[in-house]
C-alpha cells in the first residue's frame, strides 16, 4: 500500500510581490524536511506493528538516465491515486482546496490498510491554459505533456553544485548522480521560477 499526504503552501508566499521566490524557496525547504520526517517516523510506527515500510522522500534522491531528471518514485501520480488531487496540465498535483499549493509525502508498506477514493473529477479548467503560456522555455505543451528536464534547469539553481562540478578531482572520484544527491538537496538549491504556480487561478 502507499499512503500519501500533503502540506499546503500559503497564498501569502506565493503572491509575496518581489519576495515571492526568495519565500518560496525558503517554504519548501523546510516544508520537504518536514514531509521527510513526517515519513521516516511514520515507517518506524509502521514497522513497530509489524508491517514494512519504506518512506517516500519528497525531493532527492534522483536518477539521472539519458541526461535526464527523474524521481525515484512518482509521488504526484500516487497522490492523485490515493484520492489527494488530480495531475493537471503542467504535471503538478492539483488539489480542489489548495490548488497546486500542496507539497507531498508518501510512504510504502506492506500494512493491510483500506484505499481511498480518487477523485474522478478534474480539478484544473479544461479551458484554462494559464500555466502553458506562462512557462517561460515552454517545457509546458497543450496535450498536458511536460518537459520535466527543461522546466529544472531553468527553475532550480544550485551555485554549490556548479562549484564542484569545476573541481575535477571530485569529478573524477564520484558519479554526477552521487554530487547531485549530495550536494544539490535541502537549502543548496533554490529557485529561479515559479510562473506555473502564480498564474494558476486555482491558488489564486
Amino acid at each position: 500500500m502507499i499512503i500519501c499526504y500533503g502540506i499546503p503552501i500559503p497564498k501569502g508566499v506565493l503572491y509575496a510581490d518581489k519576495h515571492n521566490l526568495s519565500l518560496y524557496w525558503r517554504y519548501c525547504t523546510m516544508v520537504y524536511k518536514s514531509l521527510d520526517i513526517v515519513s521516516n517516523k511514520l515507517c518506524l510506527f509502521l514497522e513497530a506493528k509489524g508491517h514494512v515500510s519504506s518512506p517516500v522522500y519528497v525531493c532527492y534522491p534522483m536518477k539521472i538516465v539519458a541526461r535526464e531528471y527523474w524521481g525515484v518514485i512518482p509521488l504526484d501520480y500516487w497522490s492523485e491515486a490515493a484520492g489527494l488531487g488530480r495531475v493537471n496540465k503542467c504535471g503538478l498535483l492539483a488539489h480542489p482546496d489548495y490548488g497546486m499549493r500542496l507539497i507531498v509525502g508518501g510512504v510504502i508498506t506492506t500494512a493491510p490498510l483500506a484505499p481511498s477514493g480518487k477523485i474522478e473529477k478534474d480539478v484544473c479548467p479544461p479551458d484554462c491554459f494559464d500555466c502553458i503560456k506562462a512557462c517561460p522555455v515552454n517545457a509546458i505543451d497543450e496535450t498536458g505533456k511536460v518537459d520535466h528536464n527543461d522546466c529544472m534547469r531553468y527553475a532550480n539553481a544550485s551555485p554549490l553544485l556548479v562549484a564542484i562540478i569545476q573541481d575535477k578531482t571530485l569529478m573524477g572520484s564520484f558519479s554526477f548522480e552521487t554530487i547531485l544527491n549530495t550536494v544539490a538537496v535541502d537549502e543548496h538549491v533554490t529557485y529561479s521560477c515559479n510562473k506555473c504556480l502564480t498564474v494558476c487561478p486555482l491558488n489564486q
